[in-house]
């Protein structure tokens, strides 16, 4: 082994026997290749002093690795020197590490460490925390406060500024949250991706579907004109900043609500009821937590606690934000704090805390033109509701709060069960609730009289459930999916499929007229219509109006057996096409007189119902440019787009705009304009 020489060794293919001798350590490789394993090389370490040395000379690779492994026994090394400097242990001075390693054996003494009891890093935590909070308040970022943190601290001799790190920073904090978690469309960048999703869903497709090419390739029949969506909507956004237009991103901070706003919170949610519209929180149990002060004590509660009344205080700050007593509210720093705790909530066993904090965090989301981010939080929430049991009835509790728990669970079913039909018929995906599995009687103290509290405001009464939607007509969005868009019926026949239509338009025409005949949709979608009849129409009665057109046409728009605008694609049933553009007219004459109530919170909750109407619409004038009714819908079409241009416009002299106002205005003003040049192809024909 003295004359051993790395550089003796040829680099080549090492044959099975070298390999089995080396790992045994009976001998040296003879030969460098692929072959040659990392424990051949830790047994030649091991067994053949010199080797160990040779090999870090000759490959500077395995010094780190060398290293690497003097540290896991114990040994630490010196990379100032030529030699590894070993520590050992004091009961051997003569320790089998040193020679293995073929090294010098030197006992490096280490200075006594003075530990912190228990109650003293929990005292210096929960002060790093409040001096965190006082300087984010103060207007700090958290990047600066690191810095000023590092730079304050003693150095300790012998420990890295690593190892010297106190208890409280190695905690999470509001320092540690510097990313956005709440998608903002104020960005234009967001809102472009956000818009082309939406655009698929109403029927586009993606950039490579079928649906999308043949809605291109008659774009170019009928008008002469070649149409790429996403390049028109790139070259749209490009002009939307070349007209000096300004989309302003609002960066957001975690930050906790304060103990005294979320008691207002509280107060203002159980004395105005609003139990009745959003079900998503216990306002008893939101108390006790208020009570217990968890929010300052993140140490000694649940994380879904703590997320419960963070994200309970986003949702009224956000809702109810134009009350004095929300004022200076913060609403999505609040929402992000609790986002960043759904890891943990992950990992605790789930109560009905961990079900309102997802709920209440989905409910925050899904209006910001995220929906899919909203799908996986509603994923989450289910999975909670099934492990409670709330998809099922159970047997009322002889105690009176086991009573009361189980309403409120059942509650929260129904308002996962609306979201989750919702997204179903929106995107043309399975819900994720399984029908099968569920108990679907609708709650005892839901109002299913004939009653305009379903429209106008009105005040509420915890004691009655509204929900943000009519039950009915979410039990009916799922049943149009199964029927009529599932995979599994997909196949029936045509005569089979109308008979489906005949039958899903009998359901929804039946809930239409339990409406008051003063809050029917039909009053309320003409030119006509007098406008004291918006006045107190409330976001709710506008959603279930704009809901039932969207979901007539729907029903009969399912008879679109290729999902193309091409009229011979109808089926032999011609007033299925007939009704299914007329819902689409109502729907854009009905968005023209609510105006007042479109802003960018409300505008994607409604966005796609608009986009799929102006399709439908233009579907209908570019296939039939000769019909009697063009220039009324092509009307129609293009007061739409002007609408979405006065929204653009502006008193402010930094030019501010909500981009998807400007993206939506673009789209329809490039529709009219192709659905105007196939009418003057006609013509010229």
């Amino acid at each position: 082994m003295a004359n051993f020489n790395l550089y003796d060794l040829p680099m080549r293919k090492a044959n099975h026997e070298d390999r089995l001798q080396t790992i045994r350590g009976q001998k040296t490789p003879k030969a460098f290749g692929a072959k040659v394993t990392l424990r051949c090389v830790i047994r030649g370490i091991r067994y053949h002093p010199g080797f160990g040395v040779k090999l870090r000379g000759l490959l500077p690779e395995f010094t780190r690795a060398l290293n690497a492994r003097s540290i896991m026994s114990n040994q630490i090394p010196d990379m100032d020197g030529d030699h590894l400097e070993v520590r050992c242990d004091k009961a051997q001075p003569a320790c089998e590490n040193c020679h293995l390693a073929g090294l010098p054996c030197t006992f490096t003494p280490q200075a006594p460490q003075q530990r912190k009891s228990l109650r003293q890093e929990l005292a210096e935590a929960q002060a790093r925390v409040q001096e965190l909070e006082r300087a984010l308040d103060a207007g700090l970022t958290p990047t600066h406060l690191r810095v000023q943190d590092d730079q304050s601290k003693p150095s300790t001799p012998g420990h890295s500024s690593i190892s010297s790190a106190s208890p409280q920073s190695q905690q999470p904090s509001l320092a540690n949250l510097d990313a956005n978690y709440i998608p903002d469309t104020r960005s234009l960048d967001a809102a472009l991706a956000s818009f082309q999703s939406h655009l698929a869903w109403c029927g586009l497709g993606s950039r490579l579907s079928t649906a999308r090419a043949n809605f291109c390739a008659t774009i170019y029949q009928q008008s002469g004109h070649t149409f790429d969506l996403d390049e028109f909507l790139i070259e749209a956004a490009a002009s939307f900043e070349k007209q000096g237009f300004v989309s302003k991103k609002k960066t957001t901070t975690s930050k906790w609500p304060s103990p005294s706003l979320v008691q207002r919170c509280v107060e203002y949610y159980a004395r105005c009821g609003l139990y009745s519209m959003f079900p998503f929180a216990d306002a008893e149990a939101l108390q006790m937590l208020v009570n217990a002060d968890v929010l300052n004590h993140p140490n000694t509660t649940r994380a879904a606690n703590r997320a419960c009344l963070a994200a309970f205080t986003a949702n009224i700050t956000i809702m109810h934000r134009h009350d004095p007593a929300f004022c200076d509210a913060d609403p999505d720093a609040y929402a992000q704090a609790a986002l960043s705790l759904v890891p943990q909530i992950l990992m605790e066993a789930p109560d009905l805390r961990t079900l309102e904090a997802i709920m209440m965090l989905l409910v925050y989301i899904s209006p910001l033109g995220q929906p899919v981010s909203a799908e996986l939080l509603l994923g989450i929430a289910i999975q909670v509701l099934y492990n409670l049991g709330g998809h099922k009835i159970r047997p009322t509790p002889e105690i009176p709060g086991r009573s009361h728990q189980s309403q409120h669970l059942r509650a929260l079913f129904w308002l996962c069960y609306g979201i989750d039909s919702e997204f179903s018929i929106r995107k043309g995906q399975p819900p994720m609730l399984s029908e099968v599995h569920c108990d679907l009687d609708l709650p005892v103290n839901y109002t299913l009289k004939s009653s305009e509290h379903h429209f106008y405001w009105k005040p509420l009464s915890s004691k009655e459930l509204l929900y943000p939607s009519d039950l009915r007509l979410n039990l009916i969005k799922s049943k149009i999916y199964k029927l009529l868009y599932s995979e599994k019926n997909a196949s029936h026949s045509e005569a089979g499929r109308i008979q489906l239509i005949r039958e899903l338009d009998y359901d929804l025409s039946t809930l239409r007229s339990e409406f008051p005949v003063d809050c029917r949709p039909d009053l309320f979608a003409t030119e006509n219509a007098p406008d004291y009849l918006f006045h107190d129409l409330s976001i709710r009665g506008v959603s279930i109006h704009l809901e039932y057109y969207y979901c007539l046409g729907k029903i009969h728009g399912a008879n679109n057996s290729y999902n193309i605008p091409a009229q011979t694609s109808w089926s032999p049933l011609s007033s299925s096409a007939d009704i299914c553009y007329e819902a689409a007219r109502s729907t854009l004459i009905y968005v023209g007189r609510i105006q007042h109530i479109i802003n960018y919170h409300t505008f994607w909750i409604h966005a796609q119902f608009v986009l799929t109407a102006v399709l439908t619409l233009f579907r209908f004038l570019i296939t039939a440019p000769s019909a009697p009714n063009f220039a009324r819908d092509l009307k129609i079409l293009d007061d739409t787009a002007n609408l979405f241009a006065e929204f653009t416009q502006s008193d402010d002299p930094e030019r501010n705009c909500f981009p998807p106002f400007y993206l939506a205005h673009a789209f329809i003003k490039k529709l009219v304009f192709l659905a105007g040049e196939s009418h003057i192809r006609s013509i010229a024909r």
